[in-house]
């Protein structure tokens, strides 16, 4: 065991010295409060970097190897606009949607780096009986999307190339929603899960930015935005099925499906009920369900045919991996190797369940595996919010938290997980599982001392200066050198 974890130590510590490179690094004064958005332009090949302090909102333009090719500065709005929840772009026009707290008033804010012009116009929502779900940039359009109260109506606020707010009504009242115990509710009643007291929805955006981690992909309402025209919603909060609700983002009209999981056979004295999840990649739903003897996992198109399924007893070895199952704490310092199966499948089932995939060069690259927050004692520790899935920032840039969020997710959970690999049709392939991206940036983040050093672990200031995106098919990660005074930005590929 000691042995693994050292040579585990050792693979890090080497790994390091070529994982990466730094493609930019440009002096920067900066106010004490501050924080940093960035927004991505393929079509022009350029990266605009955001900079909000107390006073002012200044950006920087890049273009494609991050040579500066511009700059423009307007003024922050007023305090009562306590963060960037989106933004929009057509052409050259870039819009930053600023809310208060209820989102019944938003600032958009306007800059054109061609016309060297900037504006703030004042946008109010009345959201009446109404619950955001929702605050999405999809196709470079920003989306606000709420449900009205006890319905099942969504509402849809929807930018258009002025920075605007148009309102779209999509009615599901038609839809069979189910809740926990699998009886037919409301969508709302579905999404809060019961509590008529304290009502709030967590629904999490998997992006294809990053590989998504499994500390989100826990997550049981999960919101994909893959494709242009259409936004996907999955539901796992029962252990019968996954439903999957699509809107079409052209004409709002939906449809829902309902992808059975396998059926367990649990024993009345038995208190370790079974636990499922799923995740959606492609054309293609992956299940994961699971008790305290057996572990599924069932792959199926979106139409619910059977495309393959693995099935493993808890005392035998899963004959799918292509790696040691690890368990992970807080951090990948703090990471160990699973000898005993069992281990494995009582692991994952006292926690909840999660599986990720992502596709590179035709193989799905697949974690299986769970997740469990671990509770902090006292009022000490690190300064975490819920608006990040774990760092609490100053003002809140919204739009950029998946990638952030998504690569620091692991800081305060338990994670028991193990790597496998699979052709197009979900058949296993025996073969070494590449160290992704998104893994090399992890490992960067922990053991670079220069980045380490620039950031308060124990603060409300943890990772403010930190911004993740993927660009030209690359993984960056920039951020702020308090020694040096300069801004560096790294680069990580597959």
């Amino acid at each position: 065991m000691i042995k693994k974890i050292l040579l585990f130590s050792l693979f890090a510590n080497t790994f390091l010295s070529f994982s990466q490179e730094m493609v930019k690094e440009f002096d920067l004064k900066l106010e004490k409060n501050r924080d940093y958005f960035q927004v991505t332009n393929e079509t022009d090949k350029e990266v605009i970097l955001f900079l909000n302090d107390k006073e002012k909102v200044s950006s920087i333009r890049f273009d494609e190897r991050f040579n500066i090719k511009d700059s423009l500065s307007a003024a922050r709005p007023e305090k009562k606009f306590k963060e960037i929840i989106g933004y929009s772009q057509n052409e050259r026009n870039y819009f930053l949607f600023w809310a208060s707290e209820d989102r019944k008033e938003i600032d958009v804010q306007y800059f054109n780096f061609i016309k060297k012009e900037t504006s703030t116009t004042p946008v109010n929502l009345e959201l009446k009986k109404e619950k955001i779900i929702k605050e999405l940039t999809i196709n470079n359009t920003f989306y606000l999307i709420t449900i009205v109260k006890n319905s099942s109506i969504l509402k849809f606020y929807i930018s258009d190339n002025n920075g605007n707010l148009n309102e779209k009504i999509v009615d599901l009242s038609h839809l069979k929603f189910k809740n926990s115990s699998n009886q037919q509710v409301l969508l709302y009643d579905a999404l809060i899960g019961g509590d008529l007291f304290r009502p709030t929805i967590q629904i999490e955006h998997i992006s294809n930015d990053s590989q998504p981690s499994l500390a989100l992909s826990a997550t049981l309402f999960k919101v994909y935005t893959y494709k242009k025209d259409e936004i996907i919603f999955t539901f796992d909060n029962n252990t019968f099925a996954t439903d999957i609700l699509k809107i079409n983002l052209n004409n709002y009209t939906a449809n829902l499906k309902s992808i059975e999981q396998p059926k367990i056979t649990q024993d009345e004295n038995d208190l370790n009920f079974a636990k499922s999840n799923s995740f959606l990649i492609d054309d293609k739903i992956l299940q994961i369900k699971t008790n305290s003897d057996v572990l599924f996992f069932t792959i199926n198109d979106q139409n619910g045919n059977r495309i393959n399924q693995f099935k493993t007893l808890r005392e035998e070895e899963i004959n799918y991996k292509n790696s040691d199952v690890f368990q992970e704490i807080k951090s990948i310092h703090n990471k160990k190797v699973l000898e005993k199966p069992k281990q494995f499948i009582r692991k994952i089932n006292n926690s909840t369940p999660a599986v990720t995939c992502y596709n590179l060069n035709g193989l799905y690259y697949t974690v299986i595996g769970s997740s469990q927050d671990i509770a902090r004692a006292g009022g000490g520790g690190m300064g975490m919010g819920g608006g990040f899935g774990g760092a609490s920032m100053s003002f809140g840039f919204t739009t950029s938290s998946y990638t952030i969020g998504n690569l620091i997710s692991y800081k305060d959970k338990n994670v028991v997980y193990t790597n496998c690999l699979f052709d197009s049709n979900f058949n296993h392939v025996d073969d070494k599982v590449k160290t992704s991206a998104f893994e090399k940036a992890r490992l960067f983040l922990e053991e670079d001392d220069d980045l380490n050093e620039s950031v308060s672990i124990f603060g409300k200031d943890l990772y403010k200066d930190l911004i993740v995106f993927k660009f030209n098919s690359f993984l960056y990660l920039g951020n702020y050198n308090k020694q040096n005074k300069k801004y560096q930005i790294f680069s990580f590929t597959e």
